[in-house]
């Protein structure tokens, strides 16, 4: 699928899907991503997670995400961290940007340390991409409407269905 085409019917879901509470759409899955893979890279692991942006400007966001991540079943026991050790394989990571502005798909977050984002913007927009040796292997988006912070069950419930769209079995 074309990146524009790709565009169009993100935002066409998004928009279909009414402006009640969050919402995830799968992105990309490139036909390379392999279930048996991600165990590989992830289970009893770290998985090297980079978050960009803070929508509600609050110390420890970073670490807020990635817990909500690690609690959130995605079969291989992994543990989503910006400070991975030793049992990290670098060949893997994950990128999720808040907000970013201007807007980016997240098929193209893997070779991104960084990028503009708008903090107190809303509606949230979140582009999540699982990477694999420096290409993406998944990506999803996510759209939440309001939330009052990153303990509020709505962008709990985000970021939990994020991260299972964003590792389909």
């Amino acid at each position: 699928m074309t990146i524009r085409l790709r565009n169009v019917v993100v935002i066409s879901a998004l928009v279909a899907s009414g402006c009640s509470g969050p919402r995830v759409v799968v992105e990309d899955v490139n036909p390379l991503y392999s279930r048996t893979e991600f165990f590989a890279a992830a289970d009893g692991r770290d998985l090297r997670t980079i978050v960009l942006g803070n929508p509600f400007g609050v110390s420890a966001f970073d670490g807020a995400v990635t817990d909500i991540m690690t609690s959130t079943p995605v079969g291989p026991k992994t543990r989503f961290t910006t400070t991975p050790g030793p049992s990290a394989n670098r060949d893997y990571s994950v990128a999720v940007a808040f907000n970013p502005s201007p807007d980016v798909l997240a098929v193209n977050l893997c070779n991104v340390q960084s990028l503009p984002t708008a903090a107190a913007q809303r509606p949230i927009v979140v582009r999540a991409a699982f990477c694999a040796g420096g290409g993406e292997a998944s990506a999803v988006s996510g759209y939440l409407d309001q939330a009052t912070g990153p303990e509020d069950p709505k962008f709990v419930g985000l970021i939990r269905n994020l991260t299972q769209q964003l590792f389909p079995g």
